[in-house]
């Protein structure tokens, strides 16, 4: 990832993102920073940016044309794919999951505004992104371009130490943080939780949720209500697990709406992965409601600009597109452990599996995997060292 910040206070960004765990991610080069003084690209000797506002008003405008060559100088180098920033009150509110959206670039710029604003035709010529860091007013864009950079650059590769750190904060599972302690045992003749020292991990893990859960019920009840209503939803897919379990995972792992949730069927987001889950309750479902699948199709193509694939787990005929690709489903679950036979056959599968299915374990998940009907052998070795199949279709909706 590389930043580009076009703003008439460069120092004000290096000062601070040098610093750190950002600044130590710039030195090992898993983050590029460029900065870019719009100043050095006024037309006049005296580096002046701004004028009176046409039709009067108090304060400056930055103009528009040394604002454009600063984006151009810029841009002369391309990296990517590419947003351009600007932050103002009048853009969609910065949150975790805009973060992860912003992630997945290659390239971000970044237009700090100050005194009155921007010239409004640059705006309209370069800017992609409106971005707001919160209902109030600042001095400039800085501060806000700062946060933005700061989110967006822990949850890329290299830049944090512990990979697990980025899921475990503030927002998994849509909970806040549990408390955190650090010696000594007793401060201020407070004392840490003794579970916290009984080295119980799974005792441990009880403990941090329930206090998540504390804390969000104290402070953010609206989150409580998405974590509940995930939690609801995954005890509904128990009856037909198996198939249910890439939506299920999506719910425990992933930032996830649930669009819909009916009699028969169901159908979530998974805004990580850019996927929708379609599934059912019952695993022996026949022919589900009309009226549903009139429902989850029109929620399917209200999303498609948004998501890459629809799968339909276990489902046949609710697919809203004659072009879908029927695949098969492997899964490795706690339920059928591998008998001393299968696990010879498992040790000759050979490397990619095992690794798969590991990191699975170690991560807490459950391990599955789709297959194209083509792939006969892979299917074969699947089936003959007990992992579960089943039938999935998988829709493709990037085109």
């Amino acid at each position: 990832m590389i930043y580009k910040v076009l703003t008439l206070f460069p120092e004000m960004i290096s000062s601070v993102m040098e610093t750190g765990i950002i600044g130590r991610a710039l030195k090992e080069e898993a983050l590029r920073l460029e900065t870019f003084n719009i100043r050095d690209f006024a037309d006049n000797t005296r580096a002046q940016v701004d004028d009176y506002p046409y039709g009067g008003g108090a304060g400056q405008v930055i103009q528009a044309e040394p604002v454009y060559r600063a984006y151009k100088a810029a841009t002369e180098t391309v990296y990517g794919k590419r947003r351009v920033i600007y932050l103002s009150p009048q853009g969609r509110r910065f949150d975790q999951r805009m973060a992860k959206e912003f992630a997945r670039d290659d390239e971000l710029i970044f237009l700090c505004g100050h005194y009155e604003g921007v010239d409004e035709r640059v705006l309209e010529e370069i800017v992609t992104d409106y971005v707001s860091a919160g209902d109030y007013i600042l001095t400039g864009g800085e501060l806000p371009a700062l946060i933005i950079m700061d989110a967006v650059a822990r949850l890329l590769p290299g830049v944090l130490g512990n990979s697990d750190s980025p899921e475990v904060e503030t927002f998994y599972r849509d909970l806040l943080e549990y408390p955190q302690y650090s010696r000594p045992e007793k401060w201020h003749n407070k004392e840490v939780p003794l579970v916290l020292l009984s080295g119980n991990h799974k005792d441990i893990e009880e403990w941090r949720l329930e206090r998540s859960i504390e804390r969000t019920a104290g402070s953010r009840r609206d989150l409580l209500e998405k974590y509940n209503s995930k939690n609801a939803l995954t005890e509904r897919m128990k009856k037909a697990r198996v198939q249910n379990i890439p939506a299920s995972e999506a719910l425990m792992f992933s930032d996830t709406d649930i669009l819909y949730e009916g009699h028969d069927l169901y159908l979530i987001f998974d805004h990580d992965n850019r996927v929708l889950y379609c599934g059912c309750f019952d695993k022996k479902l026949i022919e589900p409601d009309e009226k549903e699948k009139t429902e989850i199709c029109s929620l399917i193509r209200k999303y498609k600009n948004l998501a890459g694939k629809c799968y339909f787990l276990g489902l046949q005929g609710v697919a809203c597109d004659e072009n879908c690709k029927e695949l098969i489903m492997i899964t490795f679950t706690e339920r059928n452990p591998l008998s001393s036979a299968r696990v010879r056959d498992y040790a000759e599968f050979g490397e990619r599996l095992k690794v798969l299915i590991t990191n699975s374990l170690v991560q807490g998940r459950t391990y599955y995997e789709f297959l194209g009907y083509s792939q006969t052998q892979e299917i074969e070795d699947a089936v003959r060292i007990g992992l579960y199949t089943s039938r999935v279709l998988a829709m493709d909706l990037s085109d």
